[in-house]
């Protein structure tokens, strides 16, 4: 099991990955970068989101370069939010949010079928190291030092805000739950890391009892973690992934890449990933299972007629 003290050297959560749920990390945003819309009023009326917050965060996700605003000329001008490449560069982690609901959401049908265009086959993504091409498990995922620790150490990563009301949402919202809430992502990761009882999570999360509490809730009720009693002491109790908790890696491996490639400084990322399997600095892939091609922007739609044709995906709902 992981010590303590290796949290303190920057071993257990990779900073891309906390930079990365600092701007995307956010119930509205999740859904808002995903949902497909263009204007102001389409994100709106699907969401329901409250104009203010809205406005808010859409000034948020443009700030960052993830939106960028195109004016059109209608009876008046009005402006359209389009993906930069920064926010197309998300489709790996869009496509591991899919994979997963396909793969554990009890109506197989909650999110709808893809395929690629490439071999033409219902799509069945996954997640390999682009070296050895084996499938990434955590437990043989080392991570290490990379050349912008020394800047870290003098410049400290926001904490990530809290969504208390995530709590009473269900298996159909997990992308929201889960990755729209930065705590729940970071307990997730420091489990499987190795961290595993509460009061080494809340120390080396530095999060707060009440914080942790609710998290490991909805969690266990989600059937990410279980919970196992200690034997040598009944009171305390160890938290293990499930099969379903686990599977889970892939999205925070893409959100960590991504993290990498567009929130690293100038120094480079300050955490690299080794794969134990093969010894390589970690590269991961999203590809396609059938043919073993990687899966690329625009390669992946949602109608099997139009393989071959011009019609692509933009995004993938998250909202279940």
């Amino acid at each position: 099991m992981v010590g303590v003290e290796e949290h303190n050297n920057g071993r257990i959560t990779p900073a891309s990955l906390s930079r990365a749920l600092q701007l995307i990390g956010d119930p509205w945003a999740l859904q808002i970068v995903f949902l497909g819309g263009r204007r102001f009023q389409d994100f709106q009326s699907r969401l329901g989101i409250p104009r203010q917050t809205l406005m808010l965060r859409l000034n948020r996700l443009t700030e960052h370069a993830i939106f960028y605003k195109k004016p059109i000329q209608h009876k008046r001008v009005v402006y359209e939010y389009h993906l930069t490449p920064k926010g197309i560069d998300l489709h790996a982690f869009v496509l591991m949010i899919w994979r997963w609901h396909r793969r554990w959401h009890l109506q197989e049908s909650i999110l709808p079928a893809l395929y690629h265009r490439g071999c033409g086959q219902l799509l069945q993504p996954a997640m390999r190291c682009h070296t050895c091409r084996q499938a990434l498990r955590p437990e043989e995922v080392d991570v290490e030092p990379g050349p912008g620790s020394i800047a870290d150490q003098r410049q400290s990563i926001r904490r990530v805000r809290i969504v208390n009301e995530l709590e009473k949402l269900g298996v159909n919202y997990l992308a929201t739950v889960v990755l729209g809430d930065g705590w729940s992502i970071l307990v997730l990761n420091a489990v499987m890391r190795g961290v595993r009882n509460y009061d080494a999570l809340k120390t080396v999360l530095r999060i707060s009892s009440n914080v942790l509490s609710a998290r490991l809730k909805t969690l266990l009720a989600l059937e990410l973690l279980q919970q196992q009693q200690n034997p040598q002491d009944r009171r305390m109790y160890t938290y293990c992934l499930t099969d379903k908790g686990q599977d889970i890696y892939p999205m925070i491996i893409s959100l960590v890449q991504w993290g990498d490639r567009w929130c690293a400084g100038a120094e480079g990322p300050s955490d690299l990933l080794r794969h134990r399997v093969c010894g390589a600095i970690l590269d991961a892939d999203v590809c396609c299972e059938h043919c073993g091609d990687i899966l690329r922007w625009g390669e992946v739609t949602l109608n099997p007629t139009a393989v071959h044709a011009g019609e692509s995906v933009r995004a993938v709902s998250i909202k279940g």
